[in-house]
């Protein structure tokens, strides 16, 4: 009898926390023991268009804990990562993420602005021919790869569109 009793709390307890608010809900479940990260992938979205890379990177990367398979978070993190410096981590983010979904848009955008920043315009030109597979009439992420290797053929590549903060 204790067992239905402790199900039926646990359900009850989880109805009160859905009819009450986002709020409540997580500071309730952090007490009942389950834990939630701090930021979502809205205001860890807001602090990279901000171009606030220094703020993002503790936010995606405590998201990316919650979410360790979650291709979008991984992107991000990646992203984020690339832009405070941090090259081999934002490899393996990108590298992770295309693990999860090996035709991840922004991955193999941004991924192949990692390889140009490393030299390596085979590898980028590798992902731009995946996104032209994935998107034969054109979509932004294999129009911003392309664009960004005919610019670092005249070495006039700029690594992202903001500056880390």
């Amino acid at each position: 009898m204790a067992p239905m009793h402790k199900s039926v709390a646990a359900v009850s307890f989880a109805a009160l926390l859905a009819f009450t608010g986002t709020a409540f809900t997580t500071a309730a479940w952090a007490i009942a023991g389950v834990d939630f990260p701090t930021y979502n992938f809205k205001e860890c979205q807001k602090a990279v268009d901000a171009g606030d890379f220094k703020k993002a990177l503790p936010m995606v990367s405590e998201l990316s804990k919650f979410e360790p398979e979650n291709p979008e978070v991984l992107s991000m993190l990646g992203y984020v990562q690339r832009n405070n410096g941090l090259m081999d981590e934002a490899m393996a983010s990108y590298n992770k993420a295309l693990s999860f979904k090996a035709d991840h848009m922004g991955a193999l955008e941004y991924q192949g602005e990692l390889f140009l920043k490393l030299n390596d315009k085979a590898s980028a030109e590798a992902n731009l021919a995946k996104l032209k597979t994935i998107c034969p009439t054109g979509c932004e992420a294999h129009d911003v790869l392309q664009a960004a290797i005919e610019r670092s053929k005249d070495g006039d590549f700029q690594w992202t569109a903001h500056k880390a903060k």
